[in-house]
C-alpha cells in the first residue's frame, strides 16, 4: 500500500525525502527502497495513532487522529498553540523520525522477548537492550501533544 498523506500517512514520501535531505546519518532512509519507505511512513503512523492525545479529532469522519480541535503548551516556545486544520510540524517530524526507526531497527515490530545474558566461551554480554519503539527523539517530539492517561481540558 502506497502512503498517502491525510489518508493512512501523515507525511507524503517527497516530504520525508526531504526531510532527511537535511539530516546526517540517515542511510537506512537513502538505503531503503521507495515501498520500504512509504510502509514505514504507514507503520509510523498507525503507531502515532494509537497514543492518547489532547483534543479531539476535527471531524468523526477522519481515518487519522489529526487533524484536531484543542490546544496545547508547547514549550519550545513557551506559549499555547492551537491545533490547526492540518498536522502539527512535530506530528510530521515524529512521523519521519519514527519511520527511520523502524527501518533502522530490523524486527522491532516483533514480540519475539528479551534476552538478558549471552555467553559464548569466555566472552559475556549482559544488560543487553532492545530498542525501544518510540525513540526519545520521537518521544519528546510528540510529548506536549499527549494526554499520559487523563485528558486534560483548558477553559479560556
Amino acid at each position: 500500500m502506497a502512503a498517502t498523506k491525510g489518508t493512512n500517512s501523515y507525511v507524503s514520501l517527497a516530504d520525508a525525502d526531504a526531510y532527511f535531505d537535511n539530516k546526517l546519518d540517515v542511510a537506512a532512509w537513502t538505503d531503503a527502497s521507495t515501498t520500504q519507505k512509504e510502509q514505514a511512513l504507514v507503520t509510523a503512523t498507525r503507531t502515532l495513532d494509537t497514543l492518547p492525545w489532547l483534543g479531539t479529532v476535527r471531524d468523526e469522519s477522519q481515518t487519522l487522529a489529526f487533524p484536531r480541535e484543542g490546544s496545547y503548551v508547547d514549550p519550545a516556545r513557551g506559549s499555547i498553540i492551537y491545533f490547526g486544520t492540518t498536522p502539527p510540524q512535530r506530528i510530521l517530524d515524529a512521523t519521519c523520525e519514527l519511520a527511520y526507526h523502524l527501518l533502522n531497527n530490523d524486527g522491532l515490530l516483533d514480540d519475539v522477548g528479551t534476552v538478558d545474558a549471552v555467553s559464548i566461551g569466555s566472552i559475556s554480554i549482559t544488560n543487553i537492550k532492545r530498542a525501544r519503539l518510540l525513540p526519545t527523539s520521537v518521544f519528546y517530539l510528540v510529548k506536549p501533544l499527549r494526554t499520559f492517561g487523563r485528558q486534560v481540558w483548558r477553559a479560556w
